[in-house]
């Protein structure tokens, strides 16, 4: 399941407990930029554990300044292949926390000296020297992803942008990589427990 974008609360109690179970019980998800830029989310699961961050602000006044990323692995499909610094011009998000501290796994961070981390009317917007950008985690026997890279069209037409958001795809479909693995069944056996 990808949510490109997609911000705001969009789902009845119903349709939540329906993608939670989906995901948890081995499902794949990638979010991307918008999908984890919210201030008023009412379903606390969305925003704390699949996304695993609480969004806090972006950039202003420019909203779109150049800045260095860095690739912290190479090894994920997501990542693959990238040179460990990627300078582009985004609409760069901050969190309240890092979800490096909840054991999520950072694929990319910024480089907060390469722009200034400041949002709408002077807010700060800054995280200090851990700035994850991309990662993504185990979700019960799930995959999700999550970038806060991609607010402008003119990102999707980005090589390396779309490079990484196959990656993603793929890996969170189970096509390619690692990570929570699910349990042998008669099901997965089938397809050689991918």
């Amino acid at each position: 399941m990808v949510f490109n974008n997609v911000s705001g609360d969009l789902f009845t109690p119903v349709q939540r407990a329906a993608l939670k179970s989906f995901i948890e019980n081995g499902g794949g998800f990638v979010g991307v930029h918008g999908s984890g830029g919210d201030f008023s989310y009412d379903w606390k699961w969305y925003v704390n554990e699949l996304i695993g961050a609480q969004f806090i602000g972006h950039t202003m006044n420019p909203q779109f300044p150049e800045a260095t990323l860095r690739i912290e692995d190479t090894a994920h499909p997501a990542t693959a292949g990238m040179k460990r610094d990627w300078i582009r011009s985004d609409e760069w998000y901050a969190f309240q926390k890092s979800p490096r501290k909840k054991g999520y796994h950072v694929l990319v961070s910024i480089d907060e000296s390469t722009y200034e981390p400041k949002g709408l009317f002077g807010q700060d917007v800054s995280m200090g020297k851990d700035h994850p950008m991309v990662w993504w985690h185990c979700q019960g026997k799930g995959r999700a992803f999550y970038s806060a890279l991609g607010h402008r069209p003119e990102a999707y037409a980005e090589p390396q942008h779309q490079a990484m958001l196959l990656g993603a795809m793929e890996w969170a479909l189970r096509v390619k990589g690692n990570g929570c693995e699910m349990p042998a069944s008669p099901a997965n056996l089938a397809d050689g427990g991918n």
